[in-house]
């Protein structure tokens, strides 16, 4: 699978880097500090979080995603702690908690509870990807690939739910889209949450 990452991100090297036009929308929702970008391809909304001041770890497995990564942190004069590790078959990560950890077109289910563990208690994940909501043709030619109507909510259910969008927004290769911005409960709350 990484193999197959690095051929589209060699062929996409030229492409301008642009933050995802959802991560602009929740700024004002996260808070500062330190974050962890999961799958962060060749890097888009780490450079752009490290830019703003964020002390930011990026993972993904391509290491050509990577290396374009490096290369354009290197340029703007930013640094950011990158990780190459094949996120479906090492799920689990070494990496203390982060105030924020984001997560956008990248759906791997039995990864949920590592990016949960990795937010910490009053803390806030982003994920953004693909979703059966909305009357949209086209997205991922895998069905897995895509969210069922209302679960992440379900996923993150006892944490506190800042924004959640679905079936609004059309993927710009098809297929609807869904999102969430939520906080993990503070210790004191885990209790009042089970």
């Amino acid at each position: 699978m990484a193999n197959d990452w690095n051929k589209i991100w060699h062929e996409r090297e030229s492409n301008v880097l642009h933050p995802d036009p959802w991560l602009l929308k929740v700024m004002p929702l996260l808070p500062t500090g330190s974050v962890l970008d999961l799958a962060c391809g060749r890097g888009r909304n780490a450079l752009f979080l490290a830019e703003r001041g964020y002390a930011v770890t990026a993972i993904d497995a391509s290491g050509e995603g990577l290396a374009q990564l490096a290369a354009e942190a290197q340029r703007r004069g930013l640094q950011i702690t990158l990780l190459q590790q094949d996120l479906e078959r090492m799920p689990q990560l070494a990496l203390p908690p982060f105030d924020v950890v984001v997560q956008f077109f990248y759906l791997q289910r039995s990864l949920l509870p590592e990016l949960q563990r990795l937010v910490r208690p009053g803390g806030v994940a982003v994920v953004r990807t693909f979703s059966h909501a909305g009357d949209f043709p086209g997205g991922p030619g895998n069905p897995d690939f895509s969210l069922d109507l209302g679960e992440l909510p379900r996923l993150f259910a006892g944490w506190e739910v800042l924004i959640h969008e679905e079936g609004h927004d059309q993927a710009h290769r098809g297929g609807g889209l869904a999102g969430i911005v939520v906080r993990r409960p503070l210790a004191t709350e885990v209790g009042r949450c089970a």
